[in-house]
């Protein structure tokens, strides 16, 4: 079972984003003699991620991955010919039909995988060119070859390093006095859900089309399924297994990192998180007919997108409606479409009243161009009529969010192509703007949202930590200031809030009788803006965060929807985006 990094060439980048403003604050003149982490492996050949975790542990100041701790189980030397006569005599044609299959869905993808970031997702690394100490031991091997017991004169060899903490990057079942012989114990990951997938982290996320694919990072207990949980997430599933499992090893070791870095700082291991009751039984590796229905799936998305695409000629396009009413009594069948020009989609509105005359900003996308821009219309009684470009650059923008600051009107479009948070003052309104400040650079962040709330301004966004994948649906981070017009944004202490598609994902805000709702993206399988959520915010302040679901939109408001993702208000009128399915050449 390997850990999970960056790729290398992120290193030095995501090392500095730690140890800026992504992770808890300093600990002031405090000081705490340097974490020594070992690592127990079953071989010095692993993984690109352990070996990325150890190439890192390298290169900080206050840790130090400095053991491996080599678990070295007997061989038992077996004929070619007669262990595959073996298996066939205990499970019959089952196991190499299983084999035969995972080997061709293994090999598909992995040609797929070589265009991707992951190509080395399967390569092995020799780790004695990071981590000169090691430590052999001889582990007791359990019948069924997953449990492991180590005798009293290992563990006592163990112990003697004096190691804070050991990472398990094996993918044994640790039992026994090993659990304690670093002062810290043993922490681990589980790929996707520990209680769903033992043996195919990944796959069956996508098999059964789960909108998220889930990780942990625990404290492992001497229980067989007990777990100090220290960290839980998830991200999107992806459209295929080896691409899913890749995906999720990559960006779960982001928060290994960030994890081992907390705790070389406060010297100990982070608060326990919520354990909660698990009732879907235990998943192993597929068995041939789950594996065939797996490729069947493959098959038919593929043929279904070339008759859909080529042969009957539909897109799939977003589009903006609004409705001259209150969030809380909004019809949506009732709003009215605003018109986009040709080979364009319109998106992410938000609307604004000045002078007595209503507005609304969206992304722009056009299609000829690959690229969005800030459009404003003016919305009439029963229609809307395109005003022109209100910000265009050379990058994409979209998201534009509106505030008023000293009798200004500010917007904080997304500009993640540029790695930046930008901030434009507009100086006559609608149509002229010019940038005021950039808020935060060197970061893939969207969808921005700043409001003052009990005398302090919050900014809350979605960045990508890892800024891998070029995917923002997971992680919300919050950050704090007196003032909107600065760059010195302070983090949140619990950054990031969530690490989960179902919740993190801004959509809009609501403003209503001194409440502040935050709506959410829902993401689904293959579905980029399933729906929204939206929620109240009952606790924000620098130390916590809550917020209470009231009310969750689906796409069902007009006919060919498959999915909606933004929502606001002004208080007299909604805005409300959707997505359809349209014959290729329309609007």
């Amino acid at each position: 079972m390997g850990l999970l990094d960056n790729v290398r060439a992120n290193v030095t980048e995501l090392t500095e984003l730690l140890m800026n403003n992504r992770i808890s604050p300093p600990l002031g003149d405090r000081t705490i003699a340097k974490l020594k982490v070992g690592l127990i492996v079953d071989s010095e050949f692993v993984s690109k991620y352990v070996y990325e975790l150890a190439e890192w542990g390298q290169l900080q100041s206050d840790l130090s991955i400095a053991y491996l701790i080599l678990q070295r189980r007997e061989n038992i030397e077996r004929g070619k010919v007669s262990h595959a006569l073996n298996i066939l005599k205990n499970k019959g044609l089952n196991e190499p039909l299983k084999l035969i299959l995972w080997t061709l869905i293994y090999n598909v993808e992995m040609r797929k995988l070589r265009g991707t970031i992951y190509k080395d997702h399967f390569r092995l690394y020799d780790l004695n060119k990071v981590i000169s100490n090691s430590l052999v031991i001889q582990p007791r091997v359990s019948d069924n070859g997953l449990g492991y017991h180590l005798s009293k004169d290992d563990v006592d060899k163990v112990r003697s390093l004096n190691l804070d903490l050991l990472i398990k990057c094996s993918s044994d079942i640790l039992r026994g006095d090993i659990l304690r012989a670093a002062r810290l114990g043993i922490i681990s990951f589980d790929y996707a859900d520990y209680r769903l997938d033992r043996d195919a982290p990944g796959f069956w996320e996508v098999h059964s089309e789960q909108e998220k694919t889930g990780f942990m990072i625990q404290q492992i207990a001497e229980e067989l399924d007990g777990r100090n949980i220290l960290i839980r997430g998830a991200f999107p599933t992806q459209n295929y297994y080896l691409l899913n499992q890749a995906q999720l090893y990559t960006r779960s070791n982001f928060y290994m990192r960030r994890l081992l870095t907390k705790i070389a700082q406060y010297g100990n291991l982070p608060a326990q998180g919520e354990s909660l009751p698990y009732f879907n039984r235990l998943l192993r590796a597929p068995e041939p007919s789950t594996q065939i229905k797996y490729i069947s799936s493959h098959i038919y998305r593929k043929v279904r997108k070339v008759v859909t695409g080529r042969l009957l000629r539909k897109t799939e396009r977003w589009g903006v409606a609004f409705c001259r009413t209150n969030w809380r009594n909004l019809v949506m069948w009732r709003a009215i479409k605003i018109e986009p020009l040709l080979n364009h989609c319109v998106a992410d509105p938000f609307v604004i009243t000045e002078s007595n005359r209503d507005y609304c900003f969206a992304e722009d996308y056009d299609y000829n161009r690959s690229k969005g821009c800030i459009s404003v219309y003016e919305l009439k009684e029963k229609s809307a009529l395109r005003l022109g470009e209100a910000i265009s650059e050379s990058f994409h923008m979209s998201f534009p969010y509106l505030f008023r600051f000293n009798s200004k009107i500010y917007m904080v479009p997304e500009t993640s192509a540029n790695k930046e948070i930008r901030l434009y003052e507009c100086v006559n309104f609608p149509l002229e703007w010019r940038l005021c400040k950039v808020l935060m650079s060197g970061i893939s962040a969207v969808d921005t949202m700043i409001f003052e709330y009990k005398g302090d301004w919050w900014l809350f966004t979605n960045i990508n930590l890892s800024d891998t994948a070029n995917e923002h649906c997971s992680e919300l981070s919050i950050f704090y200031s007196e003032t909107p017009l600065t760059d010195d944004w302070k983090p949140h202490l619990k950054n990031p809030i969530y690490i989960d598609p179902s919740k993190a994902r801004n959509a809009g805000i609501l403003f209503d009788k001194g409440e502040v709702y935050r709506v959410n993206q829902r993401q689904g399988f293959r579905q980029y803006g399933k729906g929204v959520s939206i929620n109240r915010i009952s606790v924000l302040n620098c130390e916590s965060y809550e917020e209470v679901t009231v009310c969750s939109v689906e796409p069902s408001f007009f006919e060919n929807l498959k999915g909606t993702h933004h929502l606001h208000c002004d208080g007299n009128i909604s805005v409300f985006d959707y997505f359809s399915e349209t014959s290729r050449g329309s609007r």
